[in-house]
């Protein structure tokens, strides 16, 4: 197929719209305490029901955008037909649940175009706050709202290092000596979900060390975006993430807002 136009006028706003609706069926569950306060059963407790309603939103809305199968967290395919596949769209319906259980509003919904196994644009969008990021291959990194955006630009390091990891998962580790014993100095700072891609994206912090398990639906957007706005993601060896798997967990990795942080950073035993 023809290369998507996400520079045409009304693309990359048709997405942003797609996951706005995605958005607003997440939050109307979000928003429902009494839903909160009484259902935890496994098929509709809040998160599930969450996920699952922006899922369908995608699902049925994303060919409208650019005609290729989906591939989501909540409707996975055999990877004896994905296998095949040379462009799809891939979807995290819902990245960030404990944020959503925890209800802090930082949780994002993550929409990647893949060819050849391989993220060529991202889109993240925040249903909170209504700000969305964007970028790829020739597409510059943005964010906020279409129509009223702003360019943004990964950060060089200089001996100062900004480092994020989750509120609520484990991420420290021998990165950090690695990191002093080059000369920097380390500041550590928690956020949720994907969101840490993003603010290593617009220049507001520089790595972002994962030592947890994901999947490729995690960080094929972000890594979009970052890529573009001048950053790279990883694995711990130095060598970049594989997507397309049968398998779809990836191994554990870092990103960075400066890609001569790697060298500093890989592992040379693995």
């Amino acid at each position: 197929m023809a290369e998507p136009q996400w520079h045409s006028d009304d693309l990359i706003p048709g997405l942003y719209r797609l996951m706005q609706t995605a958005g607003e069926r997440i939050l109307t569950v979000y928003r429902d305490v009494e839903r909160w306060k009484t259902n935890h059963k496994a098929d509709d407790s809040p998160v599930t029901a969450a996920d699952i309603a922006a899922s369908r939103v995608l699902e049925s809305g994303l060919p409208e955008v650019v005609d290729c199968p989906v591939l989501s967290e909540e409707a996975l395919v055999n990877y004896s037909e994905r296998r095949h596949w040379d462009h799809y769209w891939l979807v995290d319906p819902m990245d960030g649940t404990r944020e959503f259980l925890h209800q802090s509003g930082e949780f994002v919904i993550n929409v990647a175009y893949m060819v050849d196994n391989q993220p060529v644009f991202g889109m993240l969008y925040q249903p909170t706050t209504d700000l969305a990021w964007w970028g790829g291959d020739s597409v510059p990194p943005q964010e906020g709202r279409p129509g009223d955006a702003r360019p943004i630009a990964a950060a060089r390091v200089d001996s100062h290092i900004r480092v994020l990891g989750s509120r609520r998962a484990r991420w420290q580790g021998p990165w950090r000596k690695r990191l002093e014993d080059a000369g920097f100095e380390v500041e550590t700072q928690a956020v949720g979900s994907a969101l840490k891609f993003m603010h290593l994206a617009s220049g507001r912090a520089h790595l972002y060390p994962r030592l947890g398990p994901t999947s490729e639906w995690d960080t094929a957007a972000p890594q979009a975006i970052l890529k573009a706005a001048g950053g790279a993601l990883v694995q711990w060896n130095g060598e970049p993430l594989e997507y397309g798997k049968a398998d779809t967990l990836n191994p554990e990795f870092f990103a960075v807002s400066d890609p001569a942080l790697i060298e500093v950073l890989k592992r040379k035993d693995i």
